[in-house]
């Protein structure tokens, strides 16, 4: 069974070759749209949400916030339906809360005005590939629009699948737009010559392409997708989850065809204290069924000293003995690449990465009036946005944000 992985897409019109440099002296000021100035129809149930995109998209930004699905704008290959007007709701107050509010206040006002799309397309449905077993989570077109598929399923009360599905495509798309501004160095795809694969990436282990120095597997497909997404990744991801991501990289590892019924056994006893995880391996998919059950997985699991049994051969202290056979550090490589990205965005737009980071976490994340994370009784992060808001106790953040649309309905007849 082939693991389904996401896709975040610049149109193939678009791809720039490394050396090749967009003209950063393009004037934005004046709008490619019609902009006559247009009567809403505050009788319209859409007025609200209307509203609030001219106000905080259109008039500040020249930009089209489009969730009446455009035929004409989508991709007629795929079988798709139209955001509803809840979630387009939901979707817009984030991505001015979690998107455009932070990169104005830590970069600026005209950095937007400069940079940002013209068009966001928002669509209902989720944009599969049945070839590939893939699924395109954002589009982006020319530096002008990106669509964002899958709105329907939007759920603030996952914050991790929201970062995954939405604004990890939102930040890795306007990458993708500063970097057909100004270029981002040629010696970042050296760190990694030789190891991206653009054909078979979607089939790759997650911690193999930590190992060889990627944020996730899309990164290894190529040295675009790998810039950015080292940029949208480092922004989305809690201090927790990076630091895990470079634990996993700092280590070697395998994938291998396991027993279903041993594997399962091997983890109860992990589960109760009896087992080293590193030993025994994390489940990927089912490699084969019997009778109707799955009967040997595709594992990946750390590279480890072994005998011929393929049980672990341990040191005179009883240590598991990890082996480093491939001379990649892949810790110290993403760790390289992150800081050419920091290094780029404080030269060419005067953007610090960490204070974009940093403000987007405690947007995300509950803190305490020191700015700390508050962490629950399991030592996870609290959810900010189904939380209490700090101004009015007697609503959730998300709550609030929905305000700055609801409150067009006091306008209404």
């Amino acid at each position: 069974m082939q693991a389904k992985h996401h896709i975040i897409a610049l149109a193939a019109a678009m791809l720039l070759p490394v050396g090749f440099i967009a003209c950063s002296d393009d004037d934005f000021t004046e709008s490619i749209f019609d902009t006559t100035e247009y009567y809403l129809d505050r009788s319209s149930y859409t007025f609200p949400l209307d509203t609030f995109i001219k106000v905080n998209f259109l008039e500040p930004y020249n930009l089209r916030y489009i969730y009446k699905m455009e035929d004409i704008g989508s991709d007629m290959q795929k079988n798709l339906v139209p955001a509803t007007y809840e979630k387009s709701t939901e979707l817009a107050v984030l991505a001015k809360y979690l998107w455009y509010d932070v990169y104005k206040k830590c970069v600026s006002d005209d950095f937007l005005k400069t940079y940002s799309p013209r068009i966001i397309h928002v669509i209902g449905s989720p944009a599969y590939n049945p070839s590939s077993g893939t699924e395109t989570l954002g589009y982006a077109e020319g530096g002008l629009k990106v669509t964002l598929y899958n709105a329907n399923n939007l759920d603030v009360e996952n914050i991790d699948q929201m970062n995954e599905k939405f604004f990890k495509t939102m930040h890795h798309e306007f990458s993708h737009i500063l970097a057909q501004n100004y270029t981002y160095p040629t010696s970042f795809q050296i760190l990694s010559n030789g190891l991206y694969d653009a054909i078979n990436w979607s089939t790759a282990s997650d911690s193999v392409c930590a190992a060889h120095g990627f944020v996730s597997t899309y990164a290894s497909s190529g040295a675009s997708e790998d810039w950015v997404e080292v940029i949208a990744n480092y922004i989305v991801k809690d201090y927790k989850t990076w630091e895990g991501l470079l634990n996993t990289a700092s280590y070697d590892w395998e994938e291998t065809v396991v027993d279903a019924s041993e594997f399962d056994a091997l983890v109860t006893k992990v589960n109760q204290g009896l087992a080293n995880r590193d030993s025994i391996g994390y489940y990927m998919s089912v490699e084969s069924y019997s009778s109707g059950k799955a009967s040997q997985y595709n594992i990946e699991r750390k590279l480890i000293q072994r005998d011929a049994d393929d049980n672990p051969i341990l040191s005179s202290d009883g240590e598991i003995v990890y082996l480093e056979t491939d001379g990649i550090d892949g810790r110290a490589i993403i760790e390289q690449k992150l800081d050419m990205c920091k290094t780029y965005l404080a030269d060419y737009f005067n953007a610090d990465l960490d204070e974009i980071r940093d403000e987007v976490q405690r947007r995300q994340w509950v803190t305490d009036d020191n700015g700390d994370f508050v962490f629950d009784a399991d030592g996870n992060y609290i959810n900010a946005l189904v939380s209490p808001a700090d101004d009015n106790p007697s609503e959730t953040l998300m709550e609030t944000l929905l305000d700055q649309v609801n409150q067009y309905k006091a306008l209404q007849p």
